[in-house]
């Protein structure tokens, strides 16, 4: 006599479809884990976005960039822990995978052949030397838990920007991964030296970028959001350029090389000639003559100077090395300048709206794509008409020529 299961009224819809019992676990229940199927549980999740699912994991400012680095052979290097990113709202619940045996599943293979294969697909036009980096990467991560997370991470990241059916599903295990992996980094708290300094490098370089995603998702509609991220995104890169800065020098010359290589483009027929030196000029004349506190004023001037050192040193003719001054604002900007962009200060908003022209800049990076153009409208959105002399350079900026710097990735 056939035996038949016993039904679950609150399983998942993909075991109902398959006629078995679903154990409820969420958000995947294990059943749909182990065939790799897309839980109707998971895609519930993505769609209602609950306010109180934000994981209660601690987000401590990152002292890291205070470590003073040393690269004398033979001595160490210990960093602060990174923070747990809480930028997305699809933010974690505890992972359901309670056993190492259970940490990878179909679902993880098929993201690593994703970063293997078809992210190299669509990023070889921006990176033709990407191919010998990414077999870098894979092969350093297998022996490297934390650095394995978050490259499937990164994979799922990507994924959600091509599977638009699935969009949902591949954002919240990027940031289950992700989360999984600053676990792991955290309780690891690996020192650096030559055996750690590979892994450590390459994973500073993966959540950079993937950070800079968290940004680009969460400024879709919403300032506050996108502010929100974005500054948690500074703290990040503080301690992510002291990992990078201080595992450089441990590098040989030829892999420095082979690291720079891998990372430049050059696109034909945009100069790389004198860039005109004064897009922060007006700016700063606004910020002379407004009336603000001299604290306010000396941060928010501090953070303009050192944009336009930025816009000094970049070449159009290099992706890599637009990404590389986007990446160095992130890093210097004052503290000071960061608590008025938290608190929304309109001078330091319209600070961020020239920042994003560099973001615009650096658009051919799947990771960013049209973020710069839309922090633009979204800061101009929100201070309304009476700022419009102190936003029109960044609004024409990123008018100009759309497509030219808009990836399709």
């Amino acid at each position: 006599m056939r035996k038949f299961h016993k039904k679950s009224k609150l399983g998942c819809k993909q075991c109902k479809a398959r006629r078995v019992k679903c154990d409820e676990t969420r958000p995947v229940c294990r059943k749909c884990s182990h065939a790799s199927l897309e839980c109707s549980f998971i895609l519930e999740k993505a769609t209602k976005c609950p306010a109180d699912d934000v994981s209660t994991a601690p987000t401590s400012r990152a002292n890291v960039d205070a470590v003073q680095a040393t690269t004398a052979k033979g001595q160490h290097t210990t960093l602060s822990s990174l923070p747990v990113t809480t930028t997305l709202a699809t933010a974690l619940p505890p992972p359901p995978y309670t056993s190492l045996d259970e940490r990878f599943s179909a679902l993880h293979l098929r993201l690593l052949r994703h970063f293997e294969h078809d992210f190299y697909q669509h990023q070889r036009k921006v990176h033709p030397g990407l191919d010998e980096l990414l077999a870098l990467f894979v092969e350093t991560a297998w022996t490297t838990p934390y650095l394995l997370d978050e490259l499937l991470a990164y994979a799922a990241a990507h994924k959600s920007t091509v599977d638009r059916v699935s969009n949902g599903f591949y954002l919240y295990e990027a940031k289950r991964l992700q989360t999984r992996a600053l676990t792991l980094y955290n309780s690891e708290r690996p020192i650096l030296c030559d055996e750690t300094c590979l892994p450590m490098f390459l994973f500073s370089g993966l959540l950079s970028h993937h950070t800079m995603f968290e940004v680009r998702i969460e400024g879709l509609h919403d300032l506050r959001l996108a502010v929100d991220a974005l500054t948690q995104s500074i703290e990040i890169h503080r301690g992510l350029h002291a990992i990078a800065r201080s595992a450089w020098p441990m590098f040989s010359e030829q892999d420095q090389q082979r690291f720079t290589r891998s990372c430049q483009r050059e696109i034909p027929g945009v100069s790389g000639g004198p860039r005109s030196r004064d897009e922060c000029n007006t700016l700063l004349d606004h910020l002379d003559q407004a009336h603000l506190e001299p604290v306010c004023k000396f941060m928010c001037r501090s953070a303009v100077e050192d944009l336009q050192e930025r816009f000094d040193s970049l070449s159009l003719s290099d992706t890599h090395t637009t990404w590389a001054a986007i990446q160095d604002w992130l890093v210097a900007v004052p503290v000071g300048y960061v608590e008025l962009l938290k608190h929304m200060q309109p001078e330091a908003l319209v600070v961020l709206a020239h920042f994003a022209v560099l973001l615009h800049y650096g658009a051919e990076h799947w990771f960013i794509a049209d973020l710069g153009a839309r922090l633009v409208q979204l800061v101009n959105g929100h201070l309304g008409p009476h700022w419009e002399t102190w936003l029109e350079w960044p609004i024409r900026a990123t008018a100009n020529d759309p497509n030219r710097y808009r990836t399709k990735y």
